[in-house]
């Protein structure tokens, strides 16, 4: 992706932004795109995510860990989500609780980078069909519904999305920061952004994503 594809693409975020009566800083730099990553580290880390939100829904942590052992997943955690594997349900945090249900909307993001949903509106949280198109680990369902997803969207869309959660991420932040509410929640936009980020970067780990605007 050249440099005039990308101030095209900063433009239209941009609009976008505006339409949604918020505000944008024209100084924000162009996002970089060091690699993309591949469909199988993708699916990778939907799985996990998927397996690790179910406990913050009360399911026991050996029960999500043995369902990751038994489909090989255990390649695709992260250093904080194996520390958090190797405690007890007891254990968790109300911090770690609501982290895991905040993935929720990175997974939402993976959802759409896959074709899975049809868009990505950071008006609305994540649809009411999320459940249906994941393992139910409840009802004891193996990993198939992810393992069939065969590519990513294109580069040029993925970014697009990418850049439009960037710059409306700096409105959230530049309006918190100044003591006002933004129009849109900032924790969705967050960890759709970071979602992204990460798909874009594979030198970063999940728990390192650069989320600065």
């Amino acid at each position: 992706m050249n440099e005039e594809f990308k101030l095209q693409v900063k433009a239209v975020s941009e609009g976008k932004v505006l339409a949604l009566g918020g505000r944008v800083c024209d100084w924000l730099p162009i996002l970089e795109t060091p690699a993309l990553r591949s469909i199988e580290e993708v699916k990778g880390r939907m799985s996990v995510l998927n397996a690790l939100i179910n406990i913050s829904f009360e399911a026991p942590i050996p029960i999500i860990r043995d369902w990751l052992a038994r489909h090989e997943l255990e390649v695709f955690l992260s250093a904080e989500e194996e520390a958090l594997l190797a405690k007890s349900n007891a254990e968790l945090t109300d911090r770690e609780l609501g982290g895991l249900r905040w993935n929720l909307e990175s997974l939402w993001a993976m959802l759409w980078a896959t074709g899975l949903v049809a868009d990505l509106d950071p008006t609305e949280w994540c649809g009411d069909n999320m459940a249906s198109l994941l393992p139910n680990l409840e009802q004891g369902e193996d990993n198939t519904k992810l393992e069939k997803l065969t590519a990513l969207r294109p580069a040029e869309e993925l970014y697009r999305m990418l850049d439009y959660h960037y710059r409306l991420h700096w409105y959230c932040v530049d309006e918190r920061l100044h003591g006002r509410a933004a129009l849109v929640n900032e924790g969705i936009v967050y960890e759709r952004r970071k979602a992204l980020e990460w798909i874009f970067n594979r030198a970063a780990d999940w728990d390192d994503v650069e989320m600065s605007t």
